[in-house]
């Protein structure tokens, strides 16, 4: 085995349950997810059943996530009405963007109303990111008051063909506008719903194959800047329920589903660090990590599953793939950590 060294794996975009839902995740099992995926830095999501959109609440999670093994930052949210605390966490060196939740998703924090989004982004005077979960109509919504308040614009998850042709457009007139991909909606057409059932429920929902080639187009043309797991664990019970929640680990295998990318041709070799540490390390503004590093063999294949998982939900959408560059080592400022 031949390893090579890349810089330690930054996402953007996870969901590690606590507080209010750890028998899905906690701050320590997802951090061991996340360092077993190769990532050293990770941003939480607001949308918990007791939401992060008070500065209490905000460092209530701070505190709990001291017992996390890698590096978590926070991503504050707002339910339209709590406009005046944006000005005590905007500053806050654990907050490096604002979530609005404008489709429907967990939590109790969507907010449809053109009136209450436009208060968002007015009241958002920050340079750091405005992060939308914003699908079809409220994605057109999310472009035009970014460019009305000049805001710094991050589109979420993006899934559908048409969703890259906005945001490509968009970028024509709009600096300030990026974009990111889960690995899940890069692999999985509509129809895995049928075959995996629950597993394979999540928002937004899968697409079609033609969706899944604009993806990777605008993974290539520059569109899309980053790729983002949406890491969003539930339980086996859950999954196989009548009503089965939205939402997939993918700390674990993200890394390992872009060296297959490139071992399949449909990104180059230096993608991968790309969209995985040097854009979401400059969008989000993430401090340096000294010394901070992975090693692994992307030439060397492995099954997913095959020696069990670090998140406590212990289960993959992609068990049995077979994908590229396990993570052997981890070292977090000069410390071995895996």
């Amino acid at each position: 085995m031949s390893l090579i060294k890349i810089p330690g794996l930054i996402d953007v975009h996870v969901h590690l349950r606590e507080p209010g839902a750890t028998l899905k995740e906690d701050f320590y099992t997802g951090s061991r997810a996340a360092i077993a995926g190769g990532f050293t830095f990770i941003i939480d999501m607001p949308n918990n059943p007791t939401p992060t959109i008070t500065l209490e609440r905000l460092e209530e999670k701070v505190e709990l996530a001291k017992k996390a093994i890698c590096d978590i930052g926070f991503h504050f949210g707002t339910n339209g009405k709590n406009i005046e605390e944006f000005e005590k966490v905007k500053n806050n060196p654990h907050v490096f963007g604002l979530k609005i939740y404008c489709n429907h998703t967990t939590g109790e924090m969507l907010i449809e109303d053109l009136e209450l989004i436009e208060k968002v982004f007015a009241g958002w005077d920050s340079n750091k990111p405005i992060l939308v979960h914003a699908e079809g109509e409220q994605l057109k919504t999310a472009l035009m008051m970014a460019e009305k308040y000049n805001r710094v614009l991050h589109v979420c998850h993006i899934s559908q063909k048409s969703e890259v042709e906005l945001v490509r457009e968009a970028k024509k007139n709009l600096q300030k506008v990026t974009a990111g991909v889960c690995p899940h909606h890069l692999y999985f057409i509509k129809d895995a719903v049928l075959k995996m059932k629950g597993y394979a429920m999540m928002k937004p929902p899968l697409g079609s194959q033609q969706d899944i080639d604009a993806l990777w187009t605008g993974l290539n043309d520059g569109t899309i800047d980053i790729v983002e797991t949406d890491h969003a664990p539930h339980t086996r019970e859950e999954k196989e329920s009548e009503k089965p929640p939205f939402g997939v680990p993918g700390l674990e295998t993200a890394l390992g589903l872009m060296y297959k990318a490139v071992y399949d041709g449909k990104i180059q070799e230096e993608d991968v660090i790309k969209f995985l540490y040097t854009n979401p390390k400059k969008i989000f503004n993430i401090p340096e990590q000294v010394d901070t590093y992975i090693e692994l063999d992307p030439t060397v294949p492995y099954i997913v599953g095959e020696n069990g998982y670090e998140t406590k939900c212990g289960w993959s959408p992609f068990e049995g793939m077979e994908l590229y560059g396990k993570v052997q080592k981890v070292f977090l400022r000069g410390k071995e950590i895996l």
